[in-house]
């Protein structure tokens, strides 16, 4: 692949492939891995928000770079040849199912006839129980309080919860988070066709003229990559931190959010 212009490069780029999409798709599989890290991190007895929440940030940020590596082997032309990088899929069809005799048979009622007396006679019988069953149940009183268990119980804890000052910052505080979460993926979503035509440029033209070195090949997608991205990372690193910190001052010794939104 011989690359002569990196404005042309681009350009050709970002109207050969839905470069958001992809990104969105990466950034959905750092989210997880992120969410992933700190039920495991809490299996492993690190109970600490302080600890937990930015450890998961910096795993996610790992996982985004591992992302866009396994992206950038992709759409390499090494492997697609002027395809799509959405060609290669193969996604399952449709039409090879009830075309056939060997289907699967449509669904046809059972044995529920009403024909003759004996019918008539059988529906006149569940007709009176039906009136009977109604007449019981209007006579006797609704009953006003559900199980323990049951999802009004469970509402009625979160709402009396909310009344409590210290519940109402740990809402406040989870509330930042998931906007500055959100707000991040939104900035680097918006500017990812800048960069992922930047790491695929950086990183084809490494290895169009050091094939036998594939670290260079790496760090040079690696140090473009990270200029466009640290900044939100770090947002949501600091946020994360605060956020911990915040949370277990006010509630030393919770270890989930169950034990703080639904506590007592």
């Amino acid at each position: 692949m011989k690359i002569l212009n990196k404005e042309v490069f681009q350009k050709h780029f970002k109207h050969q492939f839905s470069l958001r999409l992809h990104m969105l798709a990466i950034l959905l599989a750092t989210t997880l891995s992120g969410a992933l890290f700190c039920k495991v991190l809490l299996i492993c007895s690190v109970a600490d928000f302080r600890w937990r929440y930015p450890l998961s940030v910096l795993a996610s940020y790992l996982v985004f770079f591992c992302c866009i590596k396994l992206w950038l082997y992709c759409i390499s032309p090494s492997r697609s040849k002027k395809t799509n990088v959405l060609s290669g899929l193969d996604l399952p069809s449709s039409s090879g199912r009830g075309s056939g005799g060997g289907g699967a048979p449509l669904f046809r009622g059972g044995g529920g006839r009403f024909s003759g007396a004996g019918a008539s006679g059988s529906l006149e019988g569940n007709n009176a129980a039906v009136v009977q069953t109604g007449i019981l149940a209007q006579s006797q009183p609704a009953p006003v309080s559900s199980s323990p268990g049951g999802v009004g119980h469970v509402v009625g804890d979160g709402l009396g919860s909310l009344g409590d000052d210290d519940t109402i910052v740990a809402v406040i505080v989870l509330a930042i988070l998931v906007a500055t979460i959100f707000f991040s993926a939104i900035y680097i979503l918006y500017y990812a066709p800048a960069i992922l035509s930047e790491a695929a440029f950086q990183g084809f033209l490494a290895a169009s003229l050091i094939r036998r070195t594939r670290a260079m090949s790496d760090h040079s997608w690696l140090g473009s990559v990270f200029r466009m991205t640290w900044k939100p990372f770090a947002v949501t690193f600091a946020v994360a931190f605060l956020s911990g910190v915040i949370l277990h001052s006010y509630f030393p010794g919770a270890a989930r959010l169950a034990d703080i939104l639904w506590k007592g």
